[in-house]
């Protein structure tokens, strides 16, 4: 299995150098034109040539690049909620409770497990490359590259993506619209948890409340992308989320902390057209609401 990229020399490109191009235009790095070089193929207008060529308006180029490796996730019959799937993109709707990738306690029922058996069912063997991850008890969109080149773009140029989700927590922020600003780093109490703290990395989450209450909704928006960053943001100021245990407390109205990944905004990498894509809230938040 490998991929094909095509794209045409505009104006703008006339007599510049292909690489120059595929590292602006596509945002191709050096260790990619490596692989491409040596393990794929670069054309234009369908002969083989050197990424010293002098391109011409009208041009086409094709990029091709079999795959690294078989899958190395074992395929599992489990359901797959697809939200959108294209030549280079698939993007699912994760259920709570499931984490995204095997570790050796939990070798199966991932959702990489499902997304293997996705590809297997369709004859194709390729690895999982998951872009965006979500905690175990956070539900809804999870981003997948499904070749290497598509890999590589969305996670060189993260800004491509925002990712919107929308949250259950106790109390009314004040204000009712504003952006969190506080540094995260590990607690070294409890590595496996995130904490405020002014040795950590930069970090920040945009936010407004949709509704307001003892239990307040909010839509909140990553703008970094730290681990358990809504989580550690919202208990930092007072409002944990509804149902979480690590951050906040259990909540008897939910089993989970109550966040869900509702919204995907990406530049798609190939066409460069804007992908607006949305998942409904999950039926345990949606039965609270």
């Amino acid at each position: 299995m490998a991929f094909q990229w095509q794209a045409r020399v505009t104006a703008a490109d006339h007599g510049r150098l292909l690489r120059d191009v595929l590292r602006s235009r596509l945002g191709i790095s050096s260790r990619m034109l490596i692989a491409l070089k040596y393990r794929g193929q670069i054309l234009l207008n369908g002969q083989p040539i050197t990424v010293r060529a002098q391109l011409r308006e009208g041009d086409v180029i094709e990029l091709y690049l079999p795959e690294e490796a078989e899958a190395r996730v074992v395929a599992e019959d489990l359901p797959l909620s697809i939200v959108y799937e294209d030549e280079d993109l698939l993007v699912v709707n994760k259920p709570p409770g499931q984490i995204v990738h095997p570790i050796p306690p939990e070798p199966q029922g991932t959702l990489a497990n499902a997304i293997a058996w996705h590809w297997e069912k369709n004859d194709i063997s390729r690895p999982v490359r998951i872009i965006t991850r979500l905690d175990r008890d956070t539900s809804g969109l999870v981003l997948v590259a499904k070749h290497a080149l598509s890999q590589h773009l969305l996670t060189q140029h993260t800004e491509m993506i925002d990712k919107y989700y929308l949250a259950l927590v106790e109390g009314t922020p004040t204000p009712l619209e504003g952006t969190i600003n506080a540094p995260i780093s590990i607690n070294t109490a409890n590595p496996v948890t995130r904490l405020v703290s002014p040795n950590g990395r930069p970090a920040q989450t945009a936010y407004r409340v949709l509704r307001s209450g003892e239990i307040c909704l909010v839509q909140a928006r990553l703008l970094t992308g730290r681990t358990h960053q809504i989580r550690v943001h919202f208990a930092w100021i007072g409002h944990p989320i509804l149902g979480d245990q690590q951050y906040g407390h259990g909540s008897p109205l939910i089993q989970r902390q109550a966040l869900h990944c509702h919204g995907l905004r990406l530049v798609h990498p190939r066409t460069q057209q804007e992908l607006d894509l949305l998942a409904p809230l999950p039926e345990d938040m949606g039965f609270l609401l």
